[in-house]
């Protein structure tokens, strides 16, 4: 029999519950982290971004010319990813396993799932549906947008073939759908296997 009181032992086993939680939660919102830094890469590739070190000094000017050169600068053109189609691969970030490709559009993403999964599956309906699309649904119907994001699912036995999100505006909101449903998807599939 070893030295320690039955207490003692059921306080470790609690603790140990804890902190398998912990270590799980650290985990997730790790590769909510990686999730979201793909993004913010994807989107940065997407733009005319320069290495720093590529730009040249910027010369000294008159200060007649340094006047002219604190206005604003003319409205910048929209990048490649918002004019006509653009496919994006959505990955699990521990891996780069491919779960969907998604293509966008100035108003709408439809995302197509290459790995079977089924709506049925949490939390596909609980959270994804629910909570972030019908989440954005509901803020548009509080400002009263007249273009209120809307989505469909096609299905077929049960799989998602489909997800058709409309006006969903924003790159902020498209990083938003593309980083949950990556999320959604990766649980999704380790629930299956």
């Amino acid at each position: 029999m070893s030295g320690f009181a039955e207490d003692d032992v059921r306080r470790a086993a609690d603790i140990r519950e804890w902190l398998m939680k912990q270590i799980a939660d650290k985990q997730e919102e790790l590769e909510r982290l990686r999730n979201t830094l793909a993004v913010v890469d994807s989107i940065l590739k997407q733009g005319s971004f320069r290495a720093a070190a590529t730009l040249a000094p910027e010369p000294k000017l008159a200060p007649a010319k340094q006047a002219m050169a604190m206005s604003p600068p003319p409205p910048a053109k929209q990048s490649s990813f918002e004019v006509g189609k653009d496919v994006r691969q959505l990955k699990r970030a521990k891996d780069e396993f491919l779960l969907a490709n998604a293509e966008v559009t100035p108003n709408s993403v439809i995302i197509t799932p290459v790995v079977n999964l089924s709506s049925n599956t949490p939390p596909f309906k609980s959270f994804f549906l629910s909570r972030i699309l019908d989440g954005m649904k509901a803020k548009d119907a509080e400002k009263g947008v007249s273009d209120a994001l809307s989505y469909s699912v096609d299905e077929s036995n049960g799989q998602i073939k489909r997800i058709t999100i409309s006006n969903y505006r924003d790159k902020e909101r498209l990083g938003e759908i593309f980083n949950t449903s990556t999320w959604v998807f990766t649980r999704m599939l380790e629930k299956s296997a």
